[in-house]
């Protein structure tokens, strides 16, 4: 059995949100709005800075569509890296698409 550190949970579970937030091509906002939360407090939990109730992560995990037993099986750091590498790369592909509709 791994024993978590409170930081890590939080910090996994953020990767978590934040890469299928952007899979989905979804804003915090758009988020946020589903399940009747700020854009800030969503931007919190994605980066590790908050500690949010298991009704929020059932809540966002339901709209984003994430097993919740994936999230909180422990990941291994190359399995992180390669999801904030990802991430970079959404977010960027996010940023130029929101550019062009303006």
């Amino acid at each position: 059995m791994y024993k978590w550190k409170s930081e890590e949970i939080k910090n996994q579970i953020g990767i978590f949100f934040k890469l299928h937030r952007l899979r989905k091509g979804l804003s915090q906002f758009q988020v946020a709005t589903e399940i009747d939360l700020s854009k800030d407090y969503i931007g919190r939990i994605e980066r590790g800075n908050t500690n949010p109730s298991i009704e929020i992560v059932i809540a966002i995990c339901n709209f984003l569509e994430i097993d919740l037993l994936d999230m909180f099986s422990k990941i291994s750091q190359s399995q992180i890296d390669s999801m904030i590498s990802e991430t970079k790369v959404l977010e960027e592909k996010f940023k130029n698409q929101n550019k062009r509709k303006s």
